[in-house]
């Protein structure tokens, strides 16, 4: 069966079924009457047990050693503190005579769907975590303990599941998890995290996995080639596990090079930078040696909340993430919001077609004081900081219209502090995102007006492919390296070398290392990527010589659909021993 692979890797075990709470397979507990003040009571004791059980869990050894996975439960313990969730939680009691186990159940389940249903998997992610949460505070109105244990069995386990939780992870030891393979899931969810620090090789995304996979009986997790196999013989068996040790041994070599410099075998410099959202984010950043912030998300502080944040706020958290990082380049996001991924307080409802309508720089051209709170904030961070150190790009762009009224309102901003006697850079680079085929094929026009670009590779694939990936019907259809896409991306490239502007590539595609090879043979010399993706890419960086590499690569762009591709990539992969 194939998937989708997020960690990569080995792994031949005994498949263990995760038994999961589910929120609709729950009744809430019976009550003889009804207080409103006895069920607020019941929620405050289980947001007090939740912070304990989460406190107690960051003390565990496989947790406290890792910064990515302490950031993970650190997350949740401020989910707990979420004022905006607690009142919602507590309306439900007061005015909707809830009690405390539906109210909960019912905030939960909504802000999970809301965000399960953005097209974003930085976002999607973020459902999961929500659920695990909710869990927590669910069983606790039970009384019901959280952890259900390990299986007993002898070594350990691959864990079959329809989705998995950071907190399910987290009850077993990271030694007794040989693989994951989930029917549903995101690349960017923390259990998926979790799975590549820890190095658990592991499938999302598998099809009808939990009709097919059956206790106890053997399998074998392929996710380099991105497949589970079930009851092999011995001779596969044989196999895999000599695939194995090699792994691991080349996993070892990679985390000693993480701290040397991204150079190429011919001393070409590639510059590897991190995906970030909020301030956690960039500690992970530092531990894994990102050279600059290539993408910051900022719609984090914008989506699912009541009011807008004001520009001060903005101001504060922007600088104190610029502080934590304390060293290049940090490239801005302008809020890549709307339709679907909409904040409550700017009063729109979903859209029927979301991805095709009122989102990222045509809400923020709409609604201008928000963006200009945002480009002011921005600016004023700027002025800060050392000359240079703030990039600016603008999302979703596809005329030229769009780019130069975001850049006069940058313009206006800019005017707006000086005359008001506040600091703000004398200049700020300003990019935009490459995302859609209109502005891939328009770049020679937008190279003009813009000193960077970045190809935003989930959107530009869905776009170009016209595929949803989160429709289960479609999804396969979904692939980055289809022939129209890389031409278009070898295009842009080539535009921007051309214009002697920057160009990098932040989509899923610039962390996945088996395509690394693939990306610099078109050119690409800047990638920015989930930050614990870096060492392996870096790896692959330097045992690469370019100059080869982009001769090597020629003959795959001509090839005909995106599986002759995927195999080309994976002989040369071998060929060059980079797999």
């Amino acid at each position: 069966m194939k998937g989708l692979a997020i960690s990569p890797g080995y792994a031949v075990g005994q498949i263990y079924r995760l038994k999961q709470f589910k929120f609709e397979e729950q009744l809430p507990p019976p009550q003889e009457t009804f207080s409103p003040q006895q069920e607020i009571e019941k929620v405050e004791m289980a947001l007090e047990l939740s912070r304990q059980e989460i406190s107690r869990l960051l003390m565990l050894p496989q947790i406290k050693s890792s910064i990515e996975i302490t950031s993970i439960f650190q997350a949740h313990l401020t989910l707990l503190d979420d004022p905006d969730l607690k009142e919602e939680i507590f309306k439900r009691i007061s005015q909707q005579s809830q009690d405390a186990y539906t109210a909960i159940s019912s905030v939960i389940q909504n802000y999970s769907n809301f965000f399960r249903n953005l097209p974003d998997p930085q976002f999607q992610g973020k459902a999961i975590d929500i659920m695990d949460v909710g869990k927590r505070l669910m069983k606790h109105c039970q009384g019901t303990p959280q952890m259900s244990g390990e299986p007993e069995t002898n070594g350990g386990v691959i864990i079959v599941a329809e989705d998995l939780t950071p907190s399910e992870m987290a009850s077993f030891e990271p030694a007794n998890i040989l693989g994951i393979a989930i029917e549903d899931g995101t690349p960017t969810s923390h259990a998926a995290i979790m799975a590549r620090t820890l190095g658990i090789p592991t499938l999302i995304q598998v099809e009808g996995l939990m009709e097919k996979a059956r206790e106890g009986a053997i399998a074998i997790i392929d996710s380099v080639s991105e497949q589970i196999i079930f009851e092999p013989d011995d001779e596969l068996k044989i196999k895999y596990k000599n695939a194995i040790k090699a792994w691991q041994q080349r996993q070892a070599h990679i985390q000693e090079m993480a701290g040397e410099p991204s150079v190429s075998l011919d001393g070409v410099p590639i510059m590897l930078s991190a995906n970030i959202g909020q301030l956690s984010d960039v500690d992970l950043a530092l531990a894994n040696k990102a050279e600059s912030i290539g993408l910051f998300r900022t719609e984090f502080a914008y989506v699912g909340k009541q009011k807008l944040p004001t520009e001060e706020e903005l101001f504060q958290a922007y600088a104190t993430i610029a502080k934590r990082f304390g060293h290049g380049e940090l490239t801005f996001r302008t809020c890549d919001i709307g339709g679907d991924k909409v904040s409550y307080a700017l009063g729109d409802s979903l859209e029927r077609n979301p991805e095709l309508g009122w989102r990222a720089i045509r809400v923020t051209l709409d609604q201008k004081d928000m963006f200009k709170t945002q480009l002011r904030a921005i600016l004023r961070l700027s002025g800060i900081l050392p000359e240079g150190q703030i990039r600016l790009m603008f999302p979703m762009i596809s005329n030229l219209t769009e780019l130069r009224d975001a850049k006069a309102l940058l313009h206006e901003c800019h005017e707006e502090l000086i005359n008001e006697g506040l600091r703000a850079a004398s200049h700020i680079k300003t990019g935009m995102m490459i995302e859609t085929p209109a502005a891939a094929l328009l770049a020679e026009k937008f190279a003009k007006e813009v000193e960077f670009f970045s190809i935003g590779s989930n959107d530009l694939t869905q776009y170009t492919l016209a595929v949803d990936r989160t429709n289960s019907k479609v999804s396969h259809l979904y692939q980055q390296t289809s022939p129209a896409v890389l031409k278009l991306i070898k295009h842009v490239i080539d535009v921007a070398k051309k214009a002697n502007i920057d160009v990098s590539l932040c989509g899923e595609l610039a962390g996945d290392s088996r395509f690394a090879p693939l990306l610099l043979g078109l050119g690409l010399e800047s990638f920015s990527m989930n930050s614990i993706l870096i060492p392996a890419v870096k790896h692959v960086v330097r045992n690469s010589d370019l100059y080869n590499l982009k001769k090597l690569v020629e003959p795959i762009l001509a090839m005909d659909t995106a599986e002759e591709i995927n195999q080309a990539v994976f002989r040369l992969n071998t060929k060059l021993g980079l797999q």
